[in-house]
């Protein structure tokens, strides 16, 4: 019995562990190295709300419920050292506090918002004027990026680079908040860091 305990330990540790590196990449050191790359470098980060990132969704939600049952095998095992036990219950939290971040980093604030909207009612779309300050870099254009949460922006919303200073968001819905930033792209298709944060609270 004690062999089959260590066994679940192992399993619970490395998909805990799985969760943690997958998490941590997604929302911690893809937004930086796209940053540091200037996003000349592909991100890991799934679309928010596209196919892939409710198959993610999907496989956080699963592998949290079999966490959640290894360790309830090993509470239940009086051979299982309590040292074992501790540590994968530690595990098992932060992987669900990470997963937690992950959901609300990604645009899963949005997916709850239009849940909650859909449930009330139709959703009521707003617009917002962004405007900014033009780049000291002579002949360049620029793309508006908008995301669910503090540095990170998955959403690009325009289709082509924009000539001008000013932006409308027609997609925006009431009751969301949004984080924009602005980058400026030569002819060459070099892009810039991103401008300041700008953070919206629709009404």
């Amino acid at each position: 019995m004690a062999r089959a305990g260590d066994a679940i330990a192992r399993i619970a540790w490395v998909l805990a562990g799985a969760i943690c590196v997958f998490t941590i990449e997604n929302i911690g050191i893809d937004p930086w190295v796209a940053r540091r790359s200037h996003h000349k470098l592909p991100s890991f980060v799934p679309e928010a709300l596209g196919g892939v990132w409710f198959l993610i969704l999907m496989g956080l939600a699963i592998t949290l419920i079999l966490l959640v049952v290894c360790q309830v095998l090993l509470m239940r095992d009086a051979q299982i050292a309590g040292w074992k036990k501790a540590l994968t219950g530690v595990l098992v939290v932060a992987a669900a506090l990470l997963s937690g971040g992950w959901f609300v980093a990604t645009g899963g604030i949005n997916f709850a918002g239009r849940r909650s909207t859909e449930a009330a009612g139709p959703q009521q779309k707003r617009s917002v004027v962004l405007r900014w300050q033009a780049s000291k870099t002579p002949n360049v254009r620029y793309n508006v990026y908008r995301g669910p949460w503090v540095g990170i922006y998955p959403d690009k919303l325009n289709s082509a680079p924009i000539d001008g200073t000013t932006f409308t968001d027609t997609t925006a819905v009431s009751g969301q908040t949004y984080w924009y930033v602005v980058r400026a792209i030569n002819n060459k298709g070099e892009m810039s860091s991103e401008s300041n944060e700008t953070v919206v609270t629709v009404p």
